[in-house]
């Protein structure tokens, strides 16, 4: 396993470490990019201890209900006010601020499971949550939403890996477009305003795809029909097109042709034909 310098999250309610120090490299490896790739962090995935910690208090104010025990939102704060030590009371695991944070928790953070205020802030008022469930939430319960919690992670960091390296192959795709693709043939479409264009039997229909650039410079991908293609002399401009291509890969009309290609089931076509 290859070595990084950022630490794992620590585990609070389970005995093991639930992510180890190099998951993000090893998810990305497994997606098939080099394991050093330079994949953007999602939205989704804590930036470190601190978030991670938030992000987990939050979860168990929203899990509610039966699962943890209380029914109401206004149950959960009287516990926590119940379970918090008075301001004066000395208390060898409190660190000083549980009832303050708990006095200064909102009603609608706890109904909504959204810490409020700045990041010190709302790590102590995570740190509260996590230490009044510790006491007050069955432990199996709290270990089911650890482990929640790093399932997302991971599959945040998968879904954003298989998102480069998809970006990654339509990149590879506009800038060498390859002779066939999933059936479809590259077609030599001899016109100027065709970036390229590919062929096959969609469906019945003999069509051709195309990146072409429209009348406002702009590129464009259609699918068209073979006939119209010809009738029109191979000009994306003037032949009436049968499909939109369309994707939720990337953006940009190489983008749109190769999921384009991708998604239909189609029938090669001999060159004769064309």
């Amino acid at each position: 396993m290859l070595p990084t310098a950022e630490p794992p999250f620590d585990p609070i309610f389970v005995d093991e470490p639930l992510l180890t120090s190099n998951y993000k490299e090893t998810i990305i490896s497994k997606v098939g990019l080099p394991f050093y790739a330079d994949v953007e962090r999602p939205d989704e995935a804590p930036a470190d201890e601190r978030e991670r910690t938030i992000d987990l208090a939050e979860r168990i104010l929203r899990a509610g209900g039966v699962r943890t025990g209380f029914g109401h939102h206004e149950e959960v704060r009287t516990s926590m006010e119940s379970w918090a030590p008075d301001a004066d009371e000395e208390c060898d695991a409190d660190p000083g601020y549980w009832r303050s944070s708990v006095l200064l928790m909102a009603p609608q953070e706890m109904n909504f499971g959204q810490l409020d205020g700045e990041p010190e802030q709302k790590h102590k008022k995570a740190k509260t949550v996590l230490a009044w469930a510790a006491d007050c939430i069955d432990s199996d319960v709290l270990q089911e939403i650890e482990r929640s919690q790093a399932e997302d992670i991971k599959q945040a960091w998968r879904d954003a890996a298989e998102a480069e390296l998809t970006q990654r192959e339509i990149e590879q795709f506009a800038e060498d477009p390859p002779d066939k693709l999933d059936g479809w043939q590259r077609l030599d479409a001899n016109h100027d305003a065709v970036e390229v264009a590919y062929v096959a039997d969609n469906h019945g229909t003999p069509s051709v795809a195309a990146v072409f650039e429209g009348a406002d410079s702009e590129l464009e991908a259609l699918e068209f029909t073979l006939a119209a293609w010809q009738e029109n002399d191979a000009n994306p401009r003037q032949a009436r097109p049968n499909r939109y291509c369309v994707t939720t890969d990337g953006d940009g009309a190489y983008a749109q042709l190769r999921s384009h290609l991708l998604t239909f089931e189609v029938e090669p076509m001999e060159a004769l034909e064309v």
